[in-house]
């Protein structure tokens, strides 16, 4: 067994599960991430509508209550008005002028409040008008991104598995002994199942390597692991 090889083939197929790790994340997360943000933009728009079509439905129901309010004040004006010719004293008299009047300023006073509903009505449906306007636009764009963001996870599938066969075929050259080894330790650090020596440092995690085990590393004879992290370490100008 060439060991030099072994490494070689090593390194290059952990580029290729690099590559093939991040596209995952890409497909599996981000992507989904980013297409999330855009539905939590459109659906906050979308609340926004129903928020204001819950406003001038309140409008309504308050409308509603003061032209109730409105003509039960005007049927009193009329019954105290028609009264006012049944009255035999002076001060019966002066008596339900005072109370038509105090009816009539009442209902002066509705007539004002239904005035001011009115036109908040009319306010809030132009902010509703436009706030659907705003929601179709955040639809388009959404429905667009959407489109968008799945053709590209498709695109990433296809390359996942170019890369994936790719992986399979390398996978297969490497010797049976040392491909479990390098399984084993990409699960459990991080992706990072193998390191090169950089200023006599593991390029992982950066620890002094000894002297003697630099020395091994060039005899390939055994693969050689980090002392602090475990990782397979190999001298990268020995294998250019």
């Amino acid at each position: 067994m060439d060991l030099k090889e072994e490494i070689r083939k090593l390194v290059e197929l952990q580029e290729l599960d690099y590559k093939i790790s991040s596209l995952k994340i890409k497909k599996e997360k981000e992507k989904p991430q980013e297409l999330e943000v855009l539905k939590g933009k459109f659906e906050e728009e979308k609340q926004k509508v129903y928020s204001f079509e819950e406003k001038i439905k309140q409008l309504q129901v308050k409308r509603k209550e003061k032209e109730l309010d409105l003509s039960s004040k005007e049927e009193s004006v009329r019954k105290a008005q028609a009264q006012l010719y049944q009255l035999k004293t002076n001060k019966e008299y002066q008596a339900k002028l005072t109370e038509i009047q105090a009816l009539k300023a009442d209902v002066s006073v509705l007539e004002d409040e239904i005035i001011k509903i009115l036109d908040e009505i009319e306010e809030v449906e132009k902010d509703l008008n436009r706030e659907r306007e705003i929601v179709a636009q955040e639809e388009n764009k959404f429905k667009e991104k959407e489109a968008q963001i799945n053709q590209e996870v498709k695109s990433l599938e296809i390359e996942i598995k170019g890369l994936g066969d790719k992986r399979r075929i390398l996978a297969e050259k490497i010797d049976k002994k040392i491909l479990p080894i390098y399984e084993r330790l990409l699960s459990t650090r991080g992706g990072i199942a193998i390191a090169p020596i950089v200023a006599e440092n593991c390029g992982a995690c950066h620890i002094k390597v000894t002297a003697q085990k630099i020395n091994e590393i060039k005899m390939y004879k055994d693969l050689v692991f980090c002392e602090n992290c475990v990782r397979i370490l190999y001298i990268k100008e020995d294998l250019e």
